[in-house]
């Protein structure tokens, strides 16, 4: 195994990839330092990129994939592959004789968010929502990495690409529409691994999750010491209402957080900060027995009240490079900085440098459990 807390010297190739085969056909001549690539799960294809590369490459609709060739100091190597994209040359700089081309790298979920539905599509009752969003996804032009799709499934049908009286489509893209079918089954949203296999999995709490990573303070660190931390509590509720609503009568719970042990709390806080939410869709088995839709307006405001209570402990930090990717669970020991825990990895900005520097997002959410009721 690499030992990553050593110094390294690395080299930067990029590929062409045969977009059916996904075999690399041949290496991009000439492609100049200072590229980068951003991995974020906040953006639905969650990859992007740009490189510069010298004269006027014809990539055609192939794709690109990134590499870091690294060599210790003792002659041990390994390549490792920082992404595969969907390239676009927008331009072509002409200085005399001589031209430089930006490319703009997206992430390969752009087959899927640039797509939409000709005609209503519907997926049946019993169907399994994650293999349904796999078919879509390979239907797209994708690789799916293997999965397990687990044993939910659909309890009603699913339509999706239905139009309005305006004649609009009423739904998004066949991405929005995969992560629809991946919510359902409870699985995270759909995301590439750096070899451009879209990647499904269940979605499990990062303090569920063991660390793949150690950060740890001291001489082989390899992280800086400026970071930033964040938790802002401004907003977070302790007071949540919840409504359900038929065309003959309403619904009312709230849940209060008044627990003096609670940061978060009326009583701690000395002041009311609430949330509203209203809901008219009943469940049909329950939609004559008053006292089951009222106990479901409680359990509601009870599961809404502790999920905005889920504050998002935030730190941003840079490390040279370590192996790890969005989602993928470090932890961070830096005492001297009064900062300890396990964190989820959001985002990555890679500079294609020297000792490949990462601008690392990690979050945590703290939670508290516990509420009364009126």
């Amino acid at each position: 195994m690499s030992d990553w807390s050593r110094p390294f010297d690395v080299a930067y190739r990029v590929m062409r990839v045969d977009r059916v085969s996904g075999v690399e056909v041949v290496e991009l001549p000439w492609v100049i330092s200072g590229g980068s690539i951003d991995r974020d799960l906040g953006l639905d294809i969650r990859e992007s990129g740009s490189l510069t590369v010298l004269g006027d490459p014809r990539i055609g609709s192939d794709w690109v994939r990134v590499w870091a060739d690294v060599t210790w100091h003792d002659g041990a190597k390994e390549s490792v592959a920082l992404g595969t994209f969907l390239p676009n040359v927008p331009k072509r700089d002409i200085d005399w004789r001589a031209s430089t081309s930006p490319i703009d790298l997206y992430g390969l979920l752009q087959n899927a968010a640039s797509d939409v539905f000709e005609n209503p599509i519907t997926i049946g009752e019993g169907e399994n929502p994650v293999d349904q969003a796999a078919a879509i996804l390979k239907g797209c032009g994708l690789k799916i990495a293997a999965y397990d799709s687990g044993d939910y499934t659909l309890s009603e049908p699913w339509t999706f690409g239905l139009r309005g009286a305006d004649g609009e489509s009423s739904d998004g893209s066949k991405l929005d529409a995969v992560n629809e079918l991946l919510d359902l089954a409870n699985y995270s949203a759909a995301r590439t691994n750096p070899m451009g296999e879209i990647v499904l999995e269940p979605y499990e709490i990062p303090q569920d999750r063991a660390p793949s990573w150690d950060f740890t303070e001291g001489e082989r660190a390899r992280f800086l010491a400026q970071m930033t931390e964040e938790r802002d509590l401004m907003n977070v509720a302790n007071v949540v209402k919840v409504t359900y609503w038929t065309s003959e009568k309403e619904y009312t719970a709230v849940a209060i957080d008044d627990d003096p042990n609670s940061e978060f709390s009326t009583v701690t806080r000395g002041r009311r900060v609430a949330a509203t939410y209203e809901y008219s869709n009943i469940p049909e088995d329950i939609k004559d027995d008053d006292k089951a839709i009222q106990d479901l307006a409680y359990k509601t405001a009870d599961s809404l009240l502790n999920s905005v209570q889920s504050v998002v402990h935030r730190i941003t930090f840079s490390h040279v490079y370590a192996p790890v990717n969005l989602h993928d669970v470090v932890s961070m020991t830096f005492p001297t900085g009064g900062v300890e825990g396990n964190f989820a990895v959001w985002s990555q900005h890679i500079d294609l440098t020297a000792g490949i520097p990462i601008q690392c997002e990690a979050r945590d959410f703290d939670r508290k459990e516990g509420n009364s009721f009126e």
